[in-house]
């Protein structure tokens, strides 16, 4: 457990950084590093219970859910919470891995690592999707409403 809020705090640090990087807005700062470092603590407690892909699609989706949560609350493009956010579960080791067993010849290691990078990168855009596509229903559903009200109002 302790190893977990290690490696949140880790996290933090490093999605605040980089939301530097990308000049995320300084009163964002916070929500954008705690949505990156609570997404990897879901990735990390997931993988005691599934594989990396499965895990990186929960952790995906709870990180897609909280960036549109904050997005609305912050008045705030939902992509300064999405990019930063996601940065830690980007399949960066994998593609070295590609890479290495290519130079190295080993062909079967690099197609294996290759098909897992694949995995966990489509699972982080399915995430993304699945959420969008939530928020516009529930977006469309709240304006028919309101059309609706004022209609009746008239």
């Amino acid at each position: 457990m302790t190893n977990i809020i290690v490696q949140m705090a880790i996290a933090y640090v490093s999605v605040w950084f980089i939301a530097i990087t990308l000049e995320s807005p300084k009163r964002t700062l916070p929500f954008v590093s705690l949505t990156g470092a609570l997404g990897w603590g879901v990735y990390l407690i997931g993988l005691f219970y599934m594989s990396k892909v499965t895990a990186t699609l929960f952790a995906g989706l709870f990180i897609a859910w909280l960036s549109h949560l904050l997005a609305r609350k912050l008045k705030t493009p939902v992509t300064v919470y999405f990019i930063p956010g996601f940065i830690p579960l980007v399949p960066g080791m994998g593609v070295y891995q590609v890479v290495y067993a290519f130079i190295r010849n080993d062909y079967v290691t690099a197609q294996a690592s290759l098909v897992e990078t694949l995995q966990i990168s489509g699972a982080i855009a399915l995430a993304i999707f699945f959420v969008d596509s939530v928020f516009g229903v529930l977006e469309r559903i709240r304006a028919a409403k309101e059309r609706e009200a004022r209609l009746k109002g008239k």
